[in-house]
């Protein structure tokens, strides 16, 4: 009989990629959404069911956790009540005895500087105290940045992003993170493992645009953004206050520090090589 895996933030980027991943080895995926009407769309990408609840409403979590043999929680990108939210899943997943508890961090979340990474830190500090059969998954910035801004890149031959375009990143392909996350999920022997998962390569912004022209066959250049320009964009977009705030730090961050990392995590735990940058963009201008 498959597991059943709660998967929270499931229809979010990263929860979407966890489910098909998770479907793909196998697993009921139940996903946890706000939103009724997000559901078909999630069970187009297989999910066996739904819940429909919210992450600061205990009652809910708990009875979408029951009968599950596993939860991936992913939570809120850069919500500023990471470990309440995450706290409520962790009661959750102990009252209904789930053999594995996976929860998504960040890499280098003793990043203080960065006000997410902080956070995540001390929920992590939380998950391993709090006697649940966890595993930590702590990803590095994705490949998946360029979908944001592909059309962008297209239309004017331009790969901007907030920090300068030389420091250099280790990003990884979103798909190769949740395949591994449905990896700890589901397989035995990574029960109280935290993972560092870093993609293959360290490349800067340039580098990134040399490699996007190559498979584009025509010149990309890299540009820096300002943080006031990226900041006016967010918020005529609705972000919050808040949130805005946290992204001009974690690009500062970014901007003199990069965000290095070492794939072989994450190669030992696919059991292949990691998605090259290269690869990844020639899938997507592909698609």
């Amino acid at each position: 009989m498959a597991d059943t895996v709660l998967v929270s933030g499931a229809n979010g980027r990263t929860g979407r990629a966890v489910i098909k991943a998770l479907v793909s080895r196998g697993a009921a995926v139940r996903a946890f959404i706000r939103k009724p009407e997000q559901a078909d769309g999630l069970k187009a990408l297989g999910a066996t069911s739904v819940a429909v609840g919210d992450m600061l409403a205990p009652d809910s979590i708990a009875a979408a956790t029951k009968g599950c043999d596993a939860v991936v929680h992913i939570g809120p990108p850069m919500h500023p009540d990471e470990k309440l939210i995450t706290t409520h899943f962790v009661t959750a997943a102990m009252a209904a005895n789930v053999k594995r508890f996976v929860y998504y961090s960040v890499m280098h979340p003793l990043r203080r500087e960065v006000p997410h990474h902080a956070r995540k830190l001390d929920t992590e500090e939380m998950v391993i105290e709090s006697g649940v059969p966890y595993t930590i998954i702590q990803p590095i910035r994705y490949m998946q940045h360029l979908e944001t801004i592909w059309k962008d890149v297209l239309a004017t031959g331009v790969h901007a992003m907030p920090f300068n375009t030389h420091v250099k990143f280790n990003v990884a392909d979103l798909v190769d993170l949740a395949d591994a996350s449905a990896l700890a999920a589901l397989t035995p022997g990574h029960i109280y493992a935290t993972y560092e998962l870093a993609g293959p390569q360290s490349l800067s912004q340039a580098d990134m645009a040399a490699i996007i022209s190559e498979v584009l066959k025509r010149p990309i250049t890299a540009r820096q953004i300002p943080l006031d320009e990226m900041a006016a964009k967010a918020k005529a977009a609705g972000a919050t206050d808040l949130r805005i705030e946290t992204m001009r730090k974690m690009n500062a961050h970014y901007d003199h520090s990069g965000f290095l990392g070492n794939a072989n995590v994450l190669r030992w735990l696919l059991g292949r090589e990691p998605t090259h940058f290269k690869a990844y963009v020639e899938r997507l201008a592909k698609a």
